[in-house]
């Protein structure tokens, strides 16, 4: 998926995931139709928040969710993500370019 997919993707999670409010239960026809949202994209966002944590499904016969408490907001948890991944290749650099630096110092006469 391209950069502006995803994001046009991840601004419909935080819509749904704000419209949420802590404690009560949902449908995904309740937030499709109080957000103005095809059902079908509520509905795999609320499986997506289901599987990562963000929210559970409190009956097995019915699509009813809720958020699950003391949770950051998917891009909360989004942001974090990105700057511990940017934090990683950063110092892999650092670690590749000093290495790199040590071999052809070491290698000098």
């Amino acid at each position: 998926m391209h950069a502006m997919g995803f994001r046009m993707a991840f601004d419909v999670v935080d819509l749904i995931w704000s419209a949420m409010r802590d404690g009560e239960f949902y449908s995904p026809n309740d937030l499709a139709n109080s957000l103005e949202q095809p059902v079908e994209s509520v509905t795999r966002v609320l499986e997506f928040l289901k599987k990562y944590k963000f929210a559970e499904q409190v009956t097995r016969r019915e699509m009813i969710f809720r958020k699950t408490a003391n949770n950051p907001s998917p891009g909360d948890a989004l942001r974090v993500l990105q700057t511990v991944l940017g934090e990683v290749r950063v110092e892999r650099t650092e670690r590749a370019n000093v290495s790199g630096a040590c071999k052809r110092f070491s290698a000098s006469p």
